[in-house]
């Protein structure tokens, strides 16, 4: 991509030197992303042929953010969760405020934006946040010593930093500091992104080949196409186990760190239910899988699937899950409930007759027997584990008696796994 390191004096904080450094092929992966995340609502980005204007906009954003690591200001992850998604729809808000509070997230482009939403701005650009953190690092303040300047911008940072608008955060397991994320619903966002990636998806033969030509910008772009949808359904997967952190001094209202509600993870699995176990196959349409492979392309999309379980069914993941609904305020999903949720959504929600739905309940009884072996999982956990695979171990014993041949040899080797 690009970026924009520095070297500073350690002693004071003083950029000494810096640099942006651009690689060549950072066009293309503008091109691509633009077109399979706007073209929906945005007939500018459906062409591999993106005008200039277009494209001279993306590399002046993407500088921008470039010359404010060079300026000293890092990543703020946390400053795509600002707007409401609604307002993600609307042109006079977009033009004004932008898609992120800052050109330092990774807010790249306006999924949200629907089909027939007027003036709207697709693009990121500079945002409230960015005004404030360089007028925080560097405003002179003639007259006033070296404490009166510190005590003046702490409190600044106490003005500020409880406002959506200028919040900092980074990473962890926080689902509102996410990168590539847009709007303050990760649930709502990622559902109207997936509406015009299907609309792409439909479209994207015509809007990716040029006469007699061959087959490989499809093939790039189908692989793009897949990571952006595996993109939108991580955003909603963080949510599981998620805390929110708002970062306060002791003198301010507010709780730290909280869990995210337990009825928005309870609707974030309905969402990964519906939009990741379920079969998907609009993302593998053999009309564009036949132009470029003579593999298919099932074991990617299944890839995703199995992949995604891991991740919520990972040790680190569950251990804290457990820790957080113990220890932390607010009422969070307990590990038991997310157990009992998946395997109902995976065995009881899902029709056996389809491959990659009986790809991903072999997939679950294999996690869940590879979390019995950890040993830092802990015991608790290790129990809901345990109860749940008995609860498989039974149904699938039942579903292998009197069924077609491919559901006989799907559940008598489910069984087999026990």
């Amino acid at each position: 991509n690009a970026t924009g390191p520095s070297v500073s004096d350690t002693r004071t904080g003083e950029i000494n030197e810096s640099d942006i450094i651009w690689y060549h092929n950072h066009l293309r992966s503008y091109r691509n992303r633009y077109l399979l995340e706007t073209a929906a609502a945005n007939p500018k980005a459906r062409s591999l042929d993106t005008p200039e204007e277009e494209i001279g906009e993306m590399m002046r954003r993407v500088i921008s953010h470039e010359i404010g690591h060079a300026l000293g200001l890092p990543h703020n992850m946390k400053a795509s969760s600002a707007y409401p998604v609604d307002s993600l729809r609307s042109g006079s808000f977009t033009q004004k405020m932008g898609i992120a509070t800052t050109i330092m997230d990774y807010a790249r482009y306006n999924y949200v934006a629907q089909p027939g939403d007027e003036n709207i701005r697709f693009v990121r650009q500079l945002g409230p946040y960015d005004n404030y953190a360089i007028e925080w690092g560097y405003r002179y303040f003639p007259g006033q010593s070296p404490e009166e300047v510190r005590e003046t911008l702490r409190a600044w940072v106490d003005g500020y930093s409880n406002n959506p608008m200028y919040m900092f955060g980074g990473r962890g397991n926080d689902p509102d500091a996410q990168t590539e994320n847009i709007g303050d619903d990760p649930v709502r966002a990622s559902g109207y992104g997936l509406k015009n990636l299907k609309i792409v998806a439909q479209n994207l033969k015509e809007w990716t080949l040029a006469p007699n030509s061959g087959y490989k910008d499809l093939e790039e772009l189908h692989g793009e196409m897949l990571g952006v949808y595996r993109r939108y359904v991580y955003h909603v997967l963080s949510m599981i186990g998620g805390v929110h952190e708002t970062l306060l001094n002791s003198n301010q209202e507010g709780v730290p760190y909280k869990n995210v509600a337990m009825g928005a993870q309870l609707e974030a699995l309905d969402f990964l239910k519906r939009e990741l176990w379920a079969p998907q196959d609009w993302l593998i349409a053999s009309e564009i899988v036949s132009t470029f492979s003579g593999d298919g392309a099932l074991e990617k999309l299944v890839g995703i699937q199995t992949g995604a379980l891991k991740r919520i069914l990972s040790e680190r993941k569950l251990n804290q899950m457990l820790s957080a609904t113990q220890t932390l305020e607010g009422q969070g999903l307990a590990v038991s409930e997310l157990l009992n949720q998946l395997r109902t959504h995976i065995f009881e929600g899902l029709d056996p007759q389809v491959l990659s739905n009986r790809e991903l309940q072999k997939g679950l009884i294999l996690q869940l027997q590879s979390l019995l072996e950890l040993e830092d999982l802990h015991p608790e956990i290790k129990g809901y584990v345990h109860q749940n695979l008995q609860y498989i171990k039974a149904l699938v014993k039942k579903e292998a008696r009197g069924k077609s041949e491919v559901l006989k040899a799907h559940y008598n080797y489910c069984v087999s796994l026990f």
